[in-house]
């Protein structure tokens, strides 16, 4: 991945984290590279926060699971997370979908289309209807600003 993909994941990760932080308290937030979870809030709970920038586009959110190349899980067979956020380009904002990372691991083995992509088709991923993925949200919101302009840039 490159720096500025990181800095804008980081970034994200610390709007993510001021949005949830009335409800779960501060929190800790992953710089960098880190397959365990992204955010860790006060309550304990930890959250895995994923862009998918082609959803809007094909109303299906990709969600990695495998890297062929390294021959490794990713995604939602690497994160402990306890939530997965799945953000959508929505608008001059994101869409974000929260959901139980057990839950989300189940919509994925019963359901969904496979497909690679990524670096030389090197990341499985399966295919998700978006109106699947607002199924078993707990909640959606939309993170707004010139923050997430930046990021989708």
């Amino acid at each position: 991945m490159q720096a500025n993909s990181y800095l804008n994941a980081d970034i994200l990760q610390c709007s993510v984290a001021r949005h949830y932080e009335g409800e779960h308290g501060a929190s800790v937030v992953s710089v960098g590279f880190a397959p365990r979870w992204d955010i860790q809030f006060k309550d304990g709970k930890t959250m895995e926060v994923k862009v998918d920038s082609l959803a809007a586009q094909t109303y299906n959110a990709a969600v990695e699971y495998w890297d062929t190349r390294r021959n490794k899980a990713t995604g939602i067979l690497e994160t402990e997370a306890d939530l997965w956020l799945h953000c959508v380009p929505e608008g001059s904002g994101l869409r974000c979908y929260e959901i139980p990372r057990t839950k989300l691991l189940k919509l994925c083995i019963e359901a969904g289309q496979l497909r690679t992509g990524g670096d030389f088709d090197a990341s499985c991923m399966k295919l998700i209807p978006l109106q699947e993925i607002k199924k078993i949200s707990n909640t959606e919101f939309v993170l707004n600003g010139k923050l997430v302009d930046f990021i989708r840039s």
